[in-house]
């Protein structure tokens, strides 16, 4: 039986909890454009940890440490700049280029397809339901296409406020790899010392989820999104760089993420012709395979701990009220939340 203050204290607490959510949600535009350097700085900072660590094995000082590896990224960053980039850019401007030309390709598609719908025997009823269903999902992605290219203007002040972002969150990494033993002991100090313990434990399970999630699943999209240029290479698909560069991304994002990657880049093959289209399905369907298999359990290992369902929820609620960026958070999100939450009902018992 719990004591009486102790569950009006709980009481408390989730009502504090909720309101502190309502409020997250209803400021989110501007919270996400604070928090936006300060998560890239906790990427930055697991990324960067491990090798900073082996540099003070060699008796090089956390600060130096980080500066050396900071060059490092510099370094490969431009060689990016460089060898990559121009492609990438290349490829872009390409696909923005040929995207009218795609439409019409497809345009002409589902007229030939209407053809055959309104010549064949369904009762007219299923075809005038087929024709509405029909026209209105190629009024949606026109719509959506064109919208995309007249934003692409503006989004260059996006990659600049990018940049800036990544620069900010670059230092706030520096001082949360620098001061971690800092962070670590006011942390604490805030807490109550019975409680202490299983706050040590919690923030560890914390760490190995998101140690787990970051390095693992940033890697496995590197690796994957690799192996899917070099076959879009090989099987001749138009603007492969960014088909690739497309997949990878998608591959962060658990079960769904690999099929939104692989649908552009299917589209554009099956212009050139179906026997490529079904080709590049096989080629991502194989990696795919590979990546379940061999890549996902070797680097990541499961250490996630969140059963598939629970998973696709998690995506879901991420996508229904934060978009892509949702997706990409809420595994993450969900696994430390339940590390939270299992902590919390411990201390309950």
């Amino acid at each position: 039986m719990i004591p009486r203050k102790k569950l009006i204290f709980y009481i408390i607490l989730l009502l504090i909890l909720i309101l502190i959510i309502l409020f997250v949600y209803n400021h989110r535009v501007k919270i996400k454009r604070i928090i936006n350097p300060f998560l890239l700085a906790i990427v930055i900072s697991y990324l960067v940890h491990p090798v900073v660590e082996k540099l003070e094995g060699e008796r090089i000082s956390r600060a130096k440490g980080i500066l050396i590896v900071y060059i490092g990224i510099s370094l490969f960053a431009a060689a990016v700049i460089i060898f990559i980039i121009p492609g990438l850019i290349e490829n872009t401007k390409q696909l923005i280029n040929a995207l009218p030309g795609i439409i019409t390709e497809y345009r002409d598609l589902l007229s030939s397809v209407l053809t055959s719908v309104r010549r064949s025997r369904l009762p007219d009823e299923i075809k005038e339901a087929m024709f509405t269903e029909i026209n209105a999902s190629m009024a949606m992605a026109q719509d959506y296409i064109i919208s995309y290219l007249k934003k692409s203007v503006s989004r260059i002040a996006g990659i600049l406020d990018f940049i800036i972002n990544m620069l900010l969150a670059m230092i706030i990494a520096y001082y949360f790899i620098k001061d971690s033993g800092f962070f670590k002991s006011t942390i604490l100090s805030l807490i109550p010392k019975k409680q202490r313990k299983g706050i040590l434990l919690a923030g560890r399970e914390v760490h190995l989820v998101l140690t787990s999630f970051i390095q693992g699943q940033l890697l496995t999209a590197l690796i994957v999104g690799t192996m899917e240029v070099a076959g879009l290479v090989l099987l001749k698909v138009k603007y492969p760089i960014v088909m690739g560069l497309i997949s990878g991304i998608g591959n962060v994002i658990p079960y769904f993420g690999p099929i939104i990657g692989a649908i552009p880049a299917v589209a554009v093959a099956l212009i050139d012709s179906p026997l490529k289209a079904l080709l590049t399905v096989i080629m991502f369907f194989i990696i795919q395979q590979i990546d379940n298999i061999v890549i996902t359990p070797k680097i990541v290992e499961g250490r996630v701990g969140l059963h598939p369902v629970t998973t696709i929820f998690a995506v879901l609620v991420g996508n229904e009220f934060f978009g892509i960026s949702g997706m990409l958070l809420a595994v993450p999100a969900a696994a430390v939340l339940k590390v939270i939450l299992k902590r919390a009902m411990e201390a309950l018992v």
